[in-house]
């Protein structure tokens, strides 16, 4: 298949497309410029400059035999930019993947707590009221199967591996700007974690053999914050330390500090691993941010 790849220049968008190239399908990814043109070009991709506002994306989505959506940007944006897509995919039976995360899954732990609630694909929750917006694209895309649409949702949680993520580094930051590697209150909070090679598998599969209307969870492991924490302090020669939700906020800020390290958001993927046969092969973590690709790639020193 040709597949456009809408955020191929990101972390998470970067690694999808590795995958989908590496199972022989053709990458064609947006870019915002020439200059990033070039750069798909020189991984061997196609490429259309464009963004959600224009009509180049739409034409192109009109071209490929596919659409999967990586792109980062404010979750009350991402149902109006990619409802146009949907509209021009309808009644073409086309693959359209759309990327949400599992934060709609968080539980409040501000002193770091371990809650035990773990969400399967579709299990009911009560997302926090400053994400349910992202539970109503969810719904929205999964709702475009009716309409002559492949629609379906990939919901990741914490995302690691080849030096990238979010909340690895935010910690590996914190021995920088602190001293220490810091966790909030007992740090037995956590999300559940995936490799983001592991991940592209999922979105390549869900690509090919996903249901209409499906969400599909990509969930590796488990392990809590101060044990992360530990292991980059181990790995810089610092000590890790427990800091409150406050002190969180003024080393993260006060929107990543909260959502990254004051929150549980625990879940599993049985519907991945039953319906696609996904198997994660990368589920040491801790390894990695001990030895592996987090050292070179983030040296905090």
């Amino acid at each position: 298949m040709q597949v456009l790849i809408i955020g191929a220049g990101g972390f998470l968008g970067s690694g999808v497309s590795r995958r989908v190239a590496a199972a022989g399908h053709n990458v064609l990814a947006l870019a915002r410029t020439p200059e990033k043109a070039a750069q798909f070009d020189q991984l061997g991709y196609g490429s259309v400059i464009g963004d959600f506002a224009g009509s180049a994306l739409l034409d192109a989505a009109d071209r490929a035999d596919a659409v999967i959506n990586c792109a980062s940007i404010p979750f009350d944006q991402e149902w109006p930019s990619v409802a146009p897509i949907l509209d021009r995919l309808r009644g073409s039976q086309k693959p359209f993947v759309q990327t949400t995360g599992t934060a709609v899954l968080s539980i409040e732990t501000p002193n770091g707590e371990w809650r035990e609630e773990t969400f399967a694909e579709d299990d009911p929750f009560t997302p926090p009221p400053w994400i349910a917006v992202r539970t109503e694209t969810e719904a929205r895309v999964r709702a475009a199967a009716a309409e002559g649409v492949r629609a379906m949702v990939v919901r990741p949680p914490m995302i690691w591996g080849h030096g990238g993520s979010a909340q690895i580094p935010a910690i590996i930051d914190s021995v920088r700007t602190t001293g220490a590697a810091c966790y909030v209150g007992s740090g037995l909070n956590l999300y559940s974690h995936v490799h983001v090679d592991d991940l592209g598998d999922l979105y390549r599969l869900t690509l090919e053999v996903g249901a209409p209307g499906a969400l599909y969870h990509s969930v590796a492991g488990e392990i809590c914050w101060r044990s992360v924490a530990e292991a980059v302090g181990q790995a810089h020669g610092r000590a890790a330390r427990s800091v409150t939700l406050e002190d969180a906020k003024r080393i993260w800020g006060d929107f990543r500090g909260p959502l990254f390290f004051g929150v549980s958001s625990r879940s599993r993927s049985p519907r991945s691993r039953t319906e696609l046969g996904w198997t994660p092969k990368h589920v040491d973590v801790l390894t990695d941010v001990l030895s592996g690709s987090y050292r070179p790639a983030n040296d905090a020193d």
